[in-house]
C-alpha cells in the first residue's frame, strides 16, 4: 500500500513539474497529505498543508508538535512516525 501512495505522489510530483496537474489530481494530493514526508516543501505546498500551524502528529503516541527536533524524532516517545493533520 504504502509503495503504491509513494509511487503515485512521485506521479503527482511530475505533473506538477510538467505544469499539467488537473484539479482532481489536487484533490487526491490533498487526499494524500498525511503520507507526504515532512520535509517536502513542493508536495506539501501543493497539497495545502500549513507550514508550522501544529499540524503534525505522532502516530505512535499522539504528540503534537509544530517543529519536531532536526531528525523528525518525536520528544515524548523517539519514534519518527509523524502524519500530517488537518485543523479545521
Amino acid at each position: 500500500m504504502k509503495k503504491k501512495i509513494k509511487t503515485r505522489l512521485e506521479y503527482l510530483r511530475g505533473e506538477i513539474g510538467a505544469e499539467r496537474i488537473s484539479y482532481g489530481e489536487i484533490a487526491e494530493l490533498q487526499s494524500l497529505a498525511k503520507y507526504i514526508d515532512p520535509g517536502d516543501v513542493l508536495l506539501l505546498e501543493w497539497a495545502g498543508v500549513p507550514e508550522f500551524d501544529k499540524t503534525i502528529e505522532c502516530g505512535s503516541c499522539e504528540q503534537l508538535s509544530d517543529k519536531p527536533d532536526k531528525n523528525w524524532e518525536c520528544p515524548k516517545c523517539h519514534s519518527g512516525n509523524w502524519e500530517w493533520k488537518h485543523y479545521d
